[in-house]
């Protein structure tokens, strides 16, 4: 079962940041991520993380996501560089 993907705000603005290399990248890893979230390799779930549930790990970015099982849909917080994606907002 494929989920829906949103992105907020920050995440577009992230997205539109990005080389179109790295982006190709993130769209084909979240492509992957949408058709089978439960599964899938390289997502943690964050501990003591209040920005997001969830992580998948794209090169040297990160895609903080939230799952909804119940509606089949994953919101995409944001799309940042690994010495960015941790830091306490």
């Amino acid at each position: 079962m494929a989920y829906d993907v949103c992105f907020t705000e920050a995440a577009l603005k992230s997205l539109q940041r990005c080389t179109p290399k790295d982006k190709n990248l993130i769209f084909k890893g979240i492509e992957q991520l949408v058709e089978d979230p439960l599964n899938k390799t390289n997502v943690k779930k964050l501990v003591n993380f209040d920005a997001a549930a969830y992580r998948l790990r794209v090169g040297n970015y990160r895609i903080l996501f939230d799952r909804e099982d119940n509606l089949a849909i994953i919101d995409i917080i944001d799309v940042l560089q690994r010495k960015q994606a941790y830091k306490r907002r």
